[in-house]
């Protein structure tokens, strides 16, 4: 499988007192290494998933850094461009006492170098492909398109209500679509398309759109699954968040696998939750394989 985005180092520090502007503050840190398309693939071959990371990193430490750490996982990195001049993808997090967000800052415009010679280059020939919000609209119109032409599966994450927009109007080609709420919003306001309703309104859209089929993430109240011929609600897993940062890349991941597997979606959906409960409960953006 290959899995096509983001790779990013994230920076979190945690002030030890409300913040005060305008000057220094004390604070704890800690680094991880994140990325949407990177933290799916670190998932699937957790799972046993044969994978491959297409992305594009700065030829700098934090570089080297994801590489080696996709290598060690078990993450084929041929395709990750290393490129000179550029600074990898990272994000900072400035966090309040009680784990609030009090502001963050991505520099990410190397991912924005991803273009549709690598994603042409490193298409398998076989299997699904996985691309996230942080690739461009050319590479993205590209994935779908040949998605389309193979009857290739193609799976999409929105990332953000401002990167689902890059996704073009026309859907087909889209096997499977993850957004929630107000990224489903975003898109069909985007295109002129309805955007009221509940949620399996939105999913409905989304699939009348051209998505093949569509995963309406509604955190800690599940999430809505809609296919051909389903259209059915699945509960989330109880769990007792510590931090629920990759959450939504563990479901992604754990209901490919399962889709993988020959699992239907709404089983396959049920086990993207477990493993995405099973994530928030531990400090790991990513479980290791068991």
């Amino acid at each position: 499988m290959l899995c096509a985005g983001g790779a990013v180092v994230d920076l979190k520090i945690r002030f030890t007192a409300p913040a005060v502007a305008g000057t220094s503050n004390p604070g704890t840190g800690s680094a991880s290494l994140g990325g949407v398309a990177r933290n799916v693939a670190e998932n699937l071959a957790a799972l046993g998933v044969p994978v491959s990371l297409l992305s594009a990193v700065g030829d700098d430490a934090p570089g080297q850094a994801l590489i080696l750490a996709a290598q060690r996982c078990g993450i084929a990195t041929d395709h990750v461009a290393v490129l000179p001049g550029e600074v990898t993808a990272q994000y900072v997090a400035l966090l309040e006492p009680d784990g609030g967000l009090s502001v963050g800052a991505a520099a990410m415009a190397v991912l924005d170098r991803i273009t549709t010679g690598h994603l042409q280059a490193a298409w398998p020939g076989q299997g699904w492909v996985f691309c996230d919000g942080n690739l461009s609209p050319p590479v993205l119109a590209l994935a779908l398109d040949q998605g389309r032409r193979e009857a290739r599966p193609v799976a999409f994450d929105a990332v953000s209500t401002h990167k689902v927009l890059r996704l073009p109007r026309d859907l087909s080609g889209l096997s499977l679509l993850s957004c929630n709420r107000a990224e489903a919003r975003a898109w069909l306001g985007r295109h002129g398309l309805p955007t009221d309703g509940d949620d399996k309104t939105l999913a409905t859209a989304l699939r009348a759109a051209g998505a093949g089929a569509v995963l309406l993430t509604r955190g800690p109240a599940g999430l809505v699954v809609a296919s051909e011929g389903v259209l059915a609600e699945v509960p989330a897993v109880p769990a007792s968040p510590i931090d629920v940062t990759g959450a939504g890349d563990a479901l992604m991941a754990g209901t490919l696998a399962a889709l993988i597997g020959g699992a239907d979606l709404v089983t396959a959906a049920r086990a993207g939750a477990e493993r995405a409960a099973r994530t928030v409960e531990s400090e790991l953006s990513v479980l290791p394989a068991s």
